[in-house]
């Protein structure tokens, strides 16, 4: 345990965890705590505290009076302090590698990936907003108006922002929502992920070390039903800023009254092969689409549309590559490739159920299936159709189904009647057919030749549908995190 890190938690082993108030890391009031095990091997990382809604009430009270004298700091200033937060996970890379391990379950690879891209992320974040400007606007360019009124638009900040975050990128997913609300002048008050919670509060220490002053970023642990909705329907929070399911997201909608969201929700990303496709490099993209971190992403591959002479060439190199590319295991094993443990058992229980349920209703087994505890061997179904659970819902696992069609017009009626829009994929050597056919696809962002992803992070993402709301991406997220403000001066005689 790095001395950097050694206020969050007791000396005892598991050790036990507080929350950062604003002002300092402090134990609940509540005496209640989460554990928290380890999908590796169910041992116990930690136990992190339950707060209290009064300690909710002081953490927000804390922030709208700190958010005041924050937004007064000059954007160089806080430039400074987060460029030396994303400087400090680079620092504690290696550490903060072994925690995500245990505490979720990503391979070496993986994890060490997410701490390194989250400082990259800060310091692009950091580097753009420098660049955001505003505006005058002259009034004679309207009809019916003449000159004399001219409109100073800048961009202020909401207040206090909500960042919740999900378990499959705990520390990239908290960053993307805190750097950009901080940089905007707003206050933070993140509510990490249950499995997660840990890697949060580490995250938030980066930032107090950096230098974010007292009330401007919080932390607060507890469960979904314990305390997030107590917090999205307070009324001291402006923004709720969220990464979950699409179950929980509809319900946040109806919940948190008249305020901004910025959502991105569950992905159900479906894969369309054309005739001329490179199969090879469709296959590998499947590969790294469908089975990353085991298949827990809302950008991962979920299911494959094409001919039926495509899939029984395409079927048998996705299963070669299975069986060469992909092994499962523990995450801590340099032999472990992509599939490590599902999250908790129960959900590794429902993938299992909705691979059996397919087999039942005819869809055929080519290989995988079976789970151990919270392992779930990676697999592929064929004759696959689109009124299975395991195709129609976010199956949030190391699943991949084929579903053979008989025209892209079908493959459209498919991926369009589905109740997810985050994004798709079009296997074509064909650019301008997969431009055509990406503009007819109801989804965020369209893939030509590529899996379903998450990035460049300065791309625009988003989801449509129950996918999410408004956009992401470094510009897109600096605004989604302000408002405009408009001064019009009028002309005084």
């Amino acid at each position: 345990m790095p001395e950097f890190f050694e206020e969050l938690l007791s000396s005892t082993s598991p050790p036990t965890y507080k929350f950062y108030n604003g002002a300092g890391w402090t134990k609940s009031q509540s005496g209640k705590e989460m554990e928290i095990n380890s999908p590796v091997d169910g041992s116990l990382v930690g136990c992190v505290p339950v707060v209290t809604q009064e300690e909710i009430d002081g953490v927000i009270a804390r922030a709208i009076q700190a958010q005041k004298a924050w937004n007064e700091v000059s954007l160089d200033k806080r430039a400074t302090i987060m460029h030396l937060a994303a400087d400090w996970l680079r620092h504690h890379e290696e550490y903060l590698t072994r925690l995500l391990i245990m505490e979720i379950g990503k391979t070496v690879d993986e994890a060490k990936g997410e701490v390194k891209r989250t400082a990259d992320l800060i310091d692009y974040y950091t580097d753009e907003a420098r660049s955001l400007r505003g505006e005058e606007i002259d009034s004679d360019a309207f009809p019916g108006f003449e000159k004399g009124k001219i409109a100073i638009v800048n961009r202020v900040p909401w207040g206090v922002v909500l960042a919740i975050a999900p378990f499959n990128y705990p520390i990239n997913l908290s960053a993307s929502k805190i750097a950009p609300a901080l940089l905007m002048g707003n206050a933070c008050v993140l509510k990490p992920p249950t499995h997660g919670s840990i890697a949060g509060l580490h995250l938030t220490q980066a930032f107090v070390k950096a230098g974010v002053p007292e009330g401007v970023i919080s932390c607060v642990t507890g469960g979904g039903s314990e305390i997030g909705e107590y917090l999205t329907q307070h009324a001291g929070i402006n923004m709720v800023a969220f990464t979950g399911s699409s179950e929980t997201g509809a319900k946040l909608c109806t919940t948190s009254g008249m305020m901004p969201l910025l959502f991105e929700c569950g992905g159900n990303n479906p894969v369309i092969v054309l005739e001329d496709a490179d199969l090879v490099l469709t296959a590998a993209q499947i590969i790294k689409g469908g089975f990353s971190y085991a298949g827990q992403r809302c950008t991962g591959v979920k299911y494959v549309l094409s001919y039926e002479h495509i899939l029984d060439k395409l079927i048998p190199m996705v299963l070669e590559l299975v069986r060469t590319d992909v092994k499962m295991g523990d995450p801590r094993s340099s032999e472990t490739k992509l599939v490590g443990p599902i999250i908790t058992e129960s959900a590794a229980k429902t993938i299992e159920q909705r691979v059996k349920d397919a087999v039942e209703a005819g869809a055929t087994l080519v290989i995988g299936g079976k789970r151990m505890g919270t392992y779930i061997e990676p697999t592929l179904l064929s004759h696959a159709r689109p009124e299975m659970d395991v195709v129609r819902t976010e199956t949030f696992g190391p699943v991949v189904s084929f579903i053979s069609i008989q025209s892209v017009e079908e493959a459209l009626r498919i991926v369009n009647s589905s109740m997810y829009g985050l994004q798709a994929s079009i296997f074509t050597k064909d650019e301008g057919t997969g431009i055509k056919l990406g503009q007819k696809i109801n989804v965020g962002t369209v893939q030509v030749n590529f899996s379903p992803q998450r990035g460049p992070d300065h791309f625009p993402f988003l989801g449509v549908k129950k996918s999410g709301l408004g956009v992401q991406g470094v510009r897109y997220s600096l605004e989604a995190m302000s408002r405009v403000k408009s001064i019009v001066l009028n002309k005084y005689e």
